[in-house]
């Protein structure tokens, strides 16, 4: 399989593990300009999304395309845990302590 965008990868993954469920986790920072990524659509219609709030990010996101486009397919924040067995689109807001490390940086210090 060819793998060059972000939507390539979770079609595969999807593909490769059938009857997983799964929830694609990603930063209010990130998301913020979803709509201009490849495939946009296709991504939030493969996997439910838990947007983890962001220093900066939190009314920008909100704000954004993806939102107001999948508003109706929000899931109260107190829902989140049953995500995971949820069909997408379904997506979630989870506020929180909120750190300015990115997720590569999270990465290297959990291999130190």
């Amino acid at each position: 399989h060819y793998v060059r965008f972000t939507a390539d990868t979770l079609a595969l993954v999807k593909a490769r593990n059938p009857g997983v469920d799964f929830v694609w986790i990603m930063g209010a920072d990130s998301l913020r300009d979803f709509h201009r990524w490849q495939r946009w659509r296709q991504i939030v219609m493969t996997f439910p999304i838990a947007v983890i709030d962001r220093p900066g990010a939190t009314l920008s996101f909100l704000s954004s395309v993806v939102a107001k486009t999948f508003d109706y397919a929000r899931v109260d924040e107190g829902d989140a845990p049953r995500l995971a067995r949820m069909k997408a689109p379904a997506w979630t807001f989870i506020h929180g302590p909120r750190s300015s490390l990115s997720s590569t940086a999270i990465r290297k210090m959990a291999k130190e």
